[in-house]
């Protein structure tokens, strides 16, 4: 959802001048999502940039980063043209600005989590994959719209190899991505380094796309007589931990 200063905007002198309603009505076929239908109001000042990564995040998710332009941003954005670039130079910042607006609270939880493990005298597999699912699947069920639409995003990003993911994975436990890998060496002797780092390859993508899954599923609404949203949600985290373990620590035929 917008901040409620949208709905003061009409009253308010804008940060590039009136920019009303931005050329035609979008080509038949081609729908905006629906929280972008008010955006081609005057804004106030700010107000663009939140539009612009709002866009953004929903544009590259179904499209990837490639798929996507300046001008169609700012066109879905509902702001004039050039807007994206005053504020962020050029898309690789605005693909910036989304990972970090997100990114502090994930850290900060798998950083809690990690450091919880390390005081334990015994470490579970399931523990270890609980720190990789569990921050982003909160994003989905408790943050809503915002939460999915990132966890979205996220996914195509990792779907389309961007080389930022290898960045987020290193961010996202403080640089200490190689510290996990050896918990899980540790908690899985049996399975040689190549082998392990491989199926973490294949989990990360299942992880994903399979929350990326959920995080669209719960956007519908609940047919009556089902149990609540979030029990549904939790439920579905459920297996997808269950189905991450058995395939990190499933026998191998491949030995050093």
């Amino acid at each position: 959802m917008l901040p409620n200063a949208l709905s003061h905007c009409l009253n308010d002198r804008t940060e590039y001048g009136v920019i009303g309603v931005i050329g035609q009505l979008p080509r038949r076929g081609r729908r905006r999502p629906s929280y972008l239908y008010s955006m081609t109001l005057p804004t106030v000042k700010g107000e663009a940039r939140e539009r612009i990564l709002l866009a953004a995040e929903e544009l590259m998710a179904k499209h990837g980063v490639d798929g996507v332009s300046a001008r169609s941003i700012n066109a879905a954005a509902g702001v004039s043209a050039g807007i994206l670039h005053y504020h962020f130079g050029g898309l690789d910042k605005v693909v910036d600005a989304l990972l970090e607006r997100h990114m502090m609270p994930l850290m900060a939880q798998r950083r809690a989590m990690y450091d919880s493990l390390q005081a334990q005298p015994q470490v579970t597999l399931r523990a270890v994959v609980e720190i990789l699912v569990i921050p982003l699947a909160r994003k989905i069920i408790e943050e809503g719209s915002a939460g999915a639409r990132y966890v979205q995003f996220l996914a195509r990003l990792h779907t389309d190899r961007n080389p930022k993911i290898a960045r987020i994975f290193e961010q996202s436990f403080g640089g200490n991505s190689s510290a996990l890998v050896e918990m899980l060496q540790r908690i899985l002797p049996e399975i040689p380094m190549r082998v392990l780092w491989l199926r973490l390859i294949v989990c990360s993508h299942a992880m994903l796309q399979s929350l990326a899954e959920i995080s669209a599923r719960s956007q519908l609404p609940i047919p009556p007589g089902n149990p609540p949203r979030e029990q549904v949600l939790w439920d579905q985290v459920e297996i997808l931990i269950e189905f991450l373990c058995g395939g990190l620590a499933a026998p191998t035929n491949l030995h050093s």
